[in-house]
């Protein structure tokens, strides 16, 4: 007996079914192997413009190799297959070893002049008959191949020679999360295109070449954790919109550029900021008192501006303040390893213009939590604050060459 024929119809109808959606997956799986194939493309231009690769970073990346999620520095999505990550840094994830020099080294990194007794955090490094530093590691330029990796997440190729300018494509990575590429040589400016990776969390540009002004990316991006932008020849004034759109960040890093102005009195909109490092700049004006709505800040260097006006009272208010430096000749350099703080002793060539008036706030001095505090040379004025023999954490004070009175605390000893 031959099929009812409205079975028949819902049986041509199952059968059309399933073949469309077999035809579906066949095509997303050609779409994604596609993909892999772009990635690898884009990969493989990438290692063309390395002209170095003393290394041998890039030594695993071959093109015959269907997959390059097992290339070195390439991590990729378990689902997709998509690289979402390129690490190729020279840092302590290497094998290179830590070098320490003593006080009789000069250390040349980048052209930053260093001094004193101190462990340098950074291992891939060529030290020259000469005592100068240089980073061992991979040479060359950015691609603009680096565009077609549109699901990367995380880009670190810190410590290294890379050159040349930022490419625009760069703007079209708009899943990146982290942009590593402190301590290299890029020059020109930083692409307005970044505005674009509005997934941003780490942005380190440190270290570099970068000029012109600081790009209006953080309207557009309010996901910033860290900022980086500093040893480079930045100029202009500090954004205003950085302030404006921070609930996320902790750390603002712009010292040793060309940066002009005032401090944005809105950066004390930043209530998750722990250090802000504004130093060795032409910043001008008063600190904005502000700055004291930062209950978690934890470091706060302005030295080496061109600063004026009263210390405000309200920095008192930062309860978690364990660095504060207003000026530095000759004193404390700080950096940041993971979520620690590292004091150096770092001499200068040039020259800090800080001036201020009028006495220490006693909120300052009751800042019993403090590690740090160098306030050299800045006109300070009244009676040497009593309180400060009990601050049991103390490590560093410099407040020479100003104006203060009387007797330094027995409790000092202590």
């Amino acid at each position: 007996m031959p099929p009812a024929p409205k079975f028949q119809k819902h049986r041509l109808s199952l059968i059309t079914l399933l073949f469309s959606v077999l035809a579906s997956l066949l095509e997303c799986k050609a779409v994604s192997l596609a993909a892999v194939l772009s990635d690898k493309d884009a990969l493989l231009q990438l290692k063309s413009a390395i002209v170095e690769d003393p290394l041998g970073f890039t030594s695993s990346w071959n093109p015959n190799d269907k997959d390059p999620c097992l290339w070195h520095g390439v991590s990729c999505d378990p689902l997709e297959g998509r690289v979402i990550t390129l690490n190729l840094s020279s840092n302590l994830n290497s094998t290179c070893s830590v070098l320490q020099l003593s006080a009789s080294k000069t250390a040349a990194v980048k052209g930053d002049q260093v001094r004193g007794n101190f462990t340098l955090l950074y291992p891939c490094l060529h030290v020259g008959v000469d005592g100068n530093i240089s980073f061992v590691g991979l040479r060359g330029r950015l691609s603009p191949a680096i565009g077609h990796l549109t699901k990367l997440r995380v880009l670190s190729l810190g410590f290294n020679e890379f050159f040349g300018e930022l490419p625009l494509e760069m703007g079209k990575l708009n899943l990146l999360e982290v942009l590593d590429l402190g301590f290299n040589a890029f020059h020109g400016p930083i692409p307005a295109a970044l505005k674009k990776c509005t997934s941003l969390r780490v942005i380190n540009l440190s270290g570099n070449q970068l000029n012109g002004t600081i790009p209006a990316i953080f309207g557009p991006i309010t996901s910033f954790q860290v900022v980086d932008f500093s040893f480079n020849k930045l100029s202009g004034e500090i954004p205003n919109e950085l302030g404006e759109n921070c609930g996320s960040l902790m750390h603002l890093h712009l010292a040793s550029n060309g940066l002009s102005g005032p401090i944005p009195s809105n950066l004390g909109n930043c209530g998750e900021l722990k250090s802000l490092i504004l130093s060795s700049n032409i910043l001008q004006n008063d600190i904005p008192s502000s700055l004291g709505k930062l209950e978690n800040l934890e470091a706060l260097d302005l030295s080496r501006n061109f600063l004026s006006g009263l210390v405000p009272p309200t920095l008192g208010d930062c309860k978690q303040l364990k660095l504060l430096v207003l000026k530095n000749k000759n004193g404390p350099l700080f950096s940041r390893k993971g979520s620690s703080f590292i004091f150096h002793q770092e001499e200068y060539g040039e020259g800090d213009y800080n001036f201020f008036e009028g006495e220490l706030p006693e909120s300052i001095v009751k800042l019993y939590g403090i590690h740090v505090l160098w306030l050299p040379n800045v006109n300070l004025e009244g009676i040497f604050p009593q309180t400060w023999g009990s601050c049991s954490n103390l490590k560093m004070l410099n407040v020479a060459q100003n104006f203060l009175t009387g007797q330094i605390p027995a409790s000092f000893g202590n």
